[in-house]
C-alpha cells in the first residue's frame, strides 16, 4: 500500500473519540500543532508545566515527564502521544548537563515506559538536528555520523535511542523526528535554532540593525512550523519507523540571504551589524529528507520567503 493511502486509512480509523496527548502542548511547536490536531477532528489533551495560550480548546493538565504516576493517568485511553516537552537551552545544558539528561532523556524514557503501560502504541518523539554536531557531509542524511556538541544533543540522541529501541522491544510504532531550524509566528527568539529570524524581525520592526555574528555565510535549514506539525500529525497516523527521520525544507539559506529577504519583504535597506563569529557555531547545515518522503509521505510546502511573510512587520 502507497503511503498516502495507508496515512489515509490510517486516519480514518484515529479520528474520533481519539484523543492524542501533546507533552510540551504549550510551547511554540506545541501551539501550532494542538492547533493542527483539533482543526483535524482529535480530541487533545495538554500535558505541560505551564498553560496553553488562549485559544486552544484542548484538554490541559499541569503535569511534569519526571511525574510517572502522573503520567500513568494522563495516558489512559489515549491513542497516540506527541512528545514535545524538553530542555531547548543549549548553553543551560553545558552548565547543567544532569538537569538536561534528566528531563530530555530520563523523560523520555518515563513517557515511552508509561505509554507501553497504558496500552498506547505509537508516541512521535521531536528529536534534533544537535544529535549530527558539525556536519562532515551535505546534505545531511540519517546515515550521518552523530557527533552532538552539547549535553542537549547528547540528551537528544540517548532519548530516540529509546523511543526506537521500544519498536523493537516492544512491538510499538514509534516515530523519531530530527528537526532542524523550525520557524513560525509566537517562537522565542531565545530558541537556539530559529531565534534569530526572530531576531532579525524584531530589529527590523524596531529600526534597528540586525546583528550577524561573523560574515552571515553560515547556512541553516529552515522549516516552517506548519510543515513540522503535518510531519507529526503523519507519524502518529502512519505508525513507527525503524529509523529516525530528517524533518527539515532541504534547503539551504545563508543567514545574510535570510536578513536580506527579511528586508526586503518589509521594504527596508539590508544593513546588518557584523560582529565577531561565536564560536562553536556550526559553518553549514542542510537536511537530505529523502527518508521522510519515503516512509511518512512528508513534503514541505511552505517556502522561506511565504513563511518569513507572516513573520516580519513593518518598522515602527
Amino acid at each position: 500500500m502507497c503511503v498516502v493511502c495507508h496515512i489515509a486509512l490510517r486516519k480514518a480509523v484515529l479520528i474520533g473519540d481519539d484523543v492524542i496527548v501533546v507533552t510540551g502542548g504549550s510551547g511554540f511547536i506545541g501551539t501550532h500543532l494542538c492547533q493542527r490536531l483539533e482543526e483535524d477532528g482529535y480530541k487533545v489533551r495538554i500535558l505541560d508545566i505551564v498553560p496553553p495560550q488562549s485559544g486552544i480548546r484542548g484538554e490541559f493538565v499541569r503535569a511534569s515527564v519526571l511525574d510517572a504516576g502522573r503520567l500513568q493517568k494522563l495516558f489512559n485511553g489515549a491513542e497516540a502521544v506527541v512528545h514535545l516537552a524538553a530542555l531547548i537551552d543549549v548553553a543551560a545544558s553545558v552548565s547543567d548537563p544532569y538537569a538536561d539528561f534528566s528531563v530530555n532523556a530520563a523523560g523520555t524514557l518515563n513517557v515511552l515506559e508509561t505509554a507501553r503501560r497504558a496500552g498506547v502504541k505509537r508516541v512521535a518523539f521531536a528529536s534534533s538536528a544537535a544529535v549530527y554536531g558539525e556536519p562532515v557531509r551535505l546534505p545531511v542524511d540519517e546515515e550521518h555520523p552523530t557527533a552532538p556538541l552539547s549535553p542537549y544533543g547528547a540528551s537528544k540522541l540517548s532519548a530516540e535511542r529509546y523511543v526506537l529501541l521500544y519498536n523493537r522491544l516492544y512491538g510499538m510504532e514509534n516515530a523519531a523526528l530530527r528537526l532542524f531550524n523550525v520557524y513560525g509566528s509566537g517562537q522565542n527568539p531565545l530558541s537556539p535554532y530559529s531565534g534569530v529570524i526572530t531576531k532579525f524581525a524584531n530589529a527590523i520592526r524596531d529600526g534597528k540593525r540586525p546583528i550577524i555574528y561573523g560574515d552571515g555565510s553560515q547556512t541553516r535549514d529552515f522549516v516552517h512550523v506548519d510543515d513540522v506539525c503535518e510531519a507529526f500529525v503523519r507519524a502518529i497516523e502512519c505508525g513507527g519507523k525503524d529509523m529516525p527521520c530528517n524533518i527539515a525544507s532541504a534547503t539551504e539559506t545563508t543567514l545574510l540571504e535570510l536578513m536580506e529577504e527579511m528586508c526586503n519583504i518589509a521594504d527596508v535597506p539590508a544593513d546588518p551589524e557584523f560582529l565577531p563569529a561565536r564560536e562553536g557555531d556550526i559553518k553549514r547545515s542542510v537536511a537530505d529528507i529523502a527518508l521522510a518522503k519515503k516512509t511518512l509521505g512528508f513534503s514541505p510546502k511552505i517556502s522561506l520567503a511565504r513563511g518569513l511573510g507572516g513573520i516580519v512587520g513593518k518598522r515602527k
